[in-house]
């Protein structure tokens, strides 16, 4: 068995050894365009002409882009991801070579911000993203690209996947409080919406418990992710920080003083030094109480992981040990498969999940085993055959 996933800026196949990068090359081609254009208007900031006029500069460093990988699904026998590429998005499809091969295109605009997929058949569920912190839930129709939006309002749903009948889409939602201080999320809870009455039910909700991520497996048993509500606002989701941080880490990390110590502990195991430790304390005083939240989110990583360790996990992850995953029974029994758990998927022998360090295994019987080391693999896909 192979495993597809994301880190955010890049595409992933594990199994057999070490992962493997399927690059994109729409996101090759449009960083080549960008690198043509910076190139094209260099001449007049640079050379002889330029110091004649007064106009020399010096040579601005290239821009790089941060592609973000919002989804992924297996379509037949190609791999379907979300795209988005600065401020357009969408969605397209590819083999699994090796190599940046021309990707097929199904729909893509300026705009258009696409997250999370799931399929059923031609049907696809996808999760829409817009610029003022809501999301919400389409349907395609493939080969089509018209979208029928199914959920609005002032709220975020994510993680769609379908009921094994295809007659329902099971989604995480909740609702958004805005004030001066930005915004404030409510507990995630579970919902459904039926295809054919075109109703919505929340079927899972409490209001000191964030559920996410929920899916069906074939014996009608309903698996999600549980962690603690944080009324925090911002600060409520743990697991969706640390996408956000993999998804845009440019734009929201580079403000931040001590990042590069952070950083070094959480992926390199060591701080840079306590010269970087004294900096970091002096500039935290000037930062806002957001880029201190970041910060601190990477360091708590850290710290999780080695709690897990101390708890005895053999592959510890970067998660805290209260974030698991759950397998609820038609009668309401509840089975808690995996704890420090990033994202999951299902597949036919058992379930497979990620930790932020680990993909791992688990079977049907019983058996955890690792499939590949990966720092913050997201939404995973089972692939049974390529």
């Amino acid at each position: 068995m192979k495993v597809l996933y994301t880190t955010g800026h890049a595409l992933w196949l594990a199994g057999d050894g070490r992962p493997v990068e399927l690059p994109s090359y729409r996101a090759h081609q449009y960083q080549a365009t960008i690198d043509q254009i910076q190139t094209s208007k260099a001449w007049k900031t640079t050379g002889r002409g330029a110091q004649f006029m007064g106009m020399e500069q010096e040579e601005p460093e290239g821009r790089e882009i941060q592609p973000d990988f919002g989804g992924i699904a297996l379509y037949r026998d190609e791999i379907l991801y979300s795209l988005n590429l600065d401020a357009s998005g969408g969605l397209y499809r590819r083999d699994f070579e090796e190599k940046a091969n021309p990707e097929g295109h199904i729909v893509s605009g300026s705009g258009l911000r696409i997250g999370e997929l799931a399929l059923h058949g031609d049907d696809l569920v996808a999760c829409l993203r817009y610029p003022n912190g809501q999301s919400h839930i389409g349907v395609y129709k493939l080969p089509s690209s018209a979208c029928d939006e199914i959920t609005g309002g002032d709220s975020v749903e994510s993680a769609p996947s379908w009921s094994q009948d295809g007659r329902r889409i099971l989604f995480s939602t909740c609702g958004i409080a805005r004030s001066d201080r930005g915004m404030l999320y409510s507990p995630k809870s579970i919902a459904e919406y039926n295809i054919h009455s075109q109703r919505m039910d929340t079927i899972l909700e409490d209001e000191k418990t964030d559920y996410l991520a929920p899916k069906e497996d074939a014996d009608g048993n309903l698996w999600y992710i549980r962690q603690p509500y944080d009324a925090g606002g911002e600060k409520a989701d743990f697991g969706s920080i640390l996408l956000d941080i993999l998804l845009f880490p440019v734009r929201l990390l580079k403000a931040i003083g001590g990042f590069l110590n952070a950083f070094s502990v959480l992926f390199g195991g060591e701080s840079l030094g306590a010269n970087s430790r004294q900096s970091r304390d002096v500039k935290s005083m000037q930062k806002s109480e957001k880029e201190i939240f970041y910060e601190n989110m990477l360091i708590r990583a850290e710290q999780n992981a080695k709690e897990n360790e101390r708890s005895g996990d053999e592959f510890p992850g970067i998660l805290p040990r209260s974030r698991v995953l759950v397998k609820r029974s038609a009668d309401g029994q509840e089975e808690i498969i995996a704890r420090s758990v990033l994202d999951y998927c299902l597949c036919k022998d058992g379930v497979v999940w990620s930790n932020g360090s680990h993909i791992l295994h688990k079977g049907t019987d019983g058996k955890t085993a690792e499939i590949a080391k990966a720092k913050l693999a997201a939404r995973l896909q089972c692939v049974e055959e390529v």
